[in-house]
């Protein structure tokens, strides 16, 4: 009997209001306007292990991260973390605790830093929130080890976060992360705003922190170079939906979905092995007034009129779970 997975993503939507103020609408006759950026999505991750999340900017990646962590409300659905539903009674209880467990490292360091404040009080927060550790004196140590941890000499909690570059701040941020000993960390594409020589340095610290202290990631990223690289399984999101979920080895081996292939198909091919390429064509619909069907059609080459009038279901395809009426067809 396999273990029960840490966090667990059930039938989750998330419906944005973009409406114009009502007198607006009223003078110019103009009906309420809902954007869905999350669409019936769900998926599990297990202990120690690294979910990824991929797709092109607008397609729900940060939505669903922000849900997961408590800083959106779903429409519809549920998120569960260790069993304890995010939304029921108990957890409002255990609020603080699931707080702990739960940490997420954003995209752009520098904005998720507060720049009056020195590094050790940023890493220190965490600690005396969470009512971790009350005295200076183990506060101050414990800020030295996990500067250490990440790279960082302890002198450097007693400068600002403008003393710093891109990398080392991103450093800085994972620490604080730390300082609350999460199980859970939300990594929302964390390596996006550095050169491509330090998002190799963070990623091999991300993995081997994951390996020193049991971490679970769930990581967002629209790199599928940074992804093969960090995660266990993918999920690739279009439009708000799911549409391929596999292991790692298996979705850049052979990828079923069309919008998959599509995805690898624009990653630079560094060995040259020769194989014919598909170029990316046109670009994701407006999520407010998405296309009947499935939403991929209008840049699918395989489409047809079921495709224009019918959503496919993420259903098991040989092992692997696809939304695409080509793969059940056998077309693709």
């Amino acid at each position: 009997m396999s273990p029960a997975p840490l966090v667990e993503v059930d039938r989750l939507w998330r419906v944005f209001d973009v409406s114009g103020p009502w007198l607006n609408r009223v003078l110019e006759r103009r009906p309420r306007l809902f954007l869905t950026a999350v669409a019936d999505v769900s998926f599990a991750i297990g202990r120690r292990e690294t979910f990824a999340l991929v797709g092109e900017s607008g397609s729900g990646k940060s939505t669903i991260a922000k849900i997961i962590v408590g800083l959106l409300p779903p429409s519809e659905g549920d998120v569960r973390i260790d069993g304890i539903s995010m939304s029921s009674p108990e957890a409002r209880k255990k609020r603080a605790d699931l707080r702990r467990r739960i940490q997420m490292i954003f995209q752009d360091p520098y904005a998720s830093l507060n720049p009056r404040w020195r590094v050790d009080r940023i890493i220190a927060e965490p600690l005396r929130a969470f009512g971790l550790m009350r005295d200076r004196k183990d506060i101050e140590g414990r800020v030295a080890e996990l500067l250490e941890l990440v790279g960082l000499d302890p002198s450097d909690g007693h400068k600002y976060p403008h003393e710093f570059s891109g990398g080392q701040r991103q450093r800085i941020a994972i620490a604080r992360a730390l300082a609350a000993n999460p199980e859970f960390i939300v990594c929302d594409e964390p390596t996006s705003a550095l050169d491509v020589s330090v998002q190799a340095q963070i990623l091999n610290l991300m993995r081997d922190l994951q390996d020193q202290l049991g971490l679970t990631y769930l990581f967002i990223s629209h790199n599928l170079a940074v992804v093969r690289h960090m995660a266990t399984r993918i999920g690739v999101l279009y439009l708000g939906r799911l549409v391929e979920v596999a292991p790692s080895r298996e979705l850049f081996s052979n990828p079923r979905h069309p919008y998959t292939r599509m995805l690898l198909d624009a990653v630079p091919d560094l060995e040259m092995t020769g194989r014919v390429r598909r170029p990316v064509e046109g670009e994701i619909p407006n999520p407010i007034n998405p296309p009947k069907g499935c939403g991929f059609h209008p840049r699918c080459p395989y489409q047809n009129e079921r495709c224009r009038r019918e959503t496919p279901i993420l259903s098991d395809e040989n092992g692997r779970l696809v939304a695409c009426h080509g793969v059940a067809e056998a077309r693709i």
